[in-house]
């Protein structure tokens, strides 16, 4: 098992610790983590952009996508727009996906929201992170 680190803007990090958005993607232009990092079991801890830790949840299932093309983003958004987007457009999105070559879908699951969420100091600019330890222990 590993634990991974992901950077989540509002209102997606919220709508996963609520249990409405069930699929964390990943969408890039280039191989880079979570893409073949992460596997099922796998414990991903959910950071605010500039805020703190607020929860966790395991890898139920991963799917990776390599040489994207605009047949496959279309079947990606029909088969999970809803675990993916919740409520949103996909259309809003379909710029950034239309250019990424490489994509991440990471099943949700045992979401846990933390009472007091911690800090995590991380300067870089990495929206995901390998870690090589728990960030907590029981």
């Amino acid at each position: 098992m590993q634990y991974h680190l992901a950077i989540l803007t509002q209102p997606w990090l919220e709508l996963i610790l609520d249990g409405k958005k069930t699929i964390e993607s990943r969408f890039t232009k280039i191989r880079c983590a979570p893409y073949a990092k992460i596997d099922i079991g796998d414990i991903v801890y959910l950071k605010e952009s500039g805020g703190p830790v607020k929860g966790q949840f395991i890898a139920s299932k991963v799917e990776t996508y390599t040489d994207l093309t605009p047949e496959m983003l279309n079947e990606i958004n029909r088969r999970y727009h809803r675990d993916i987007f919740v409520d949103s457009q996909f259309q809003e999105f379909w710029e950034k996906w239309a250019a990424s070559k490489y994509a991440t879908l990471i099943h949700v699951d045992n979401v846990i929201a933390y009472k007091n969420p911690f800090p995590f100091p991380k300067k870089d600019a990495r929206a995901w992170v390998v870690l090589d330890k728990p960030l907590l222990t029981s």
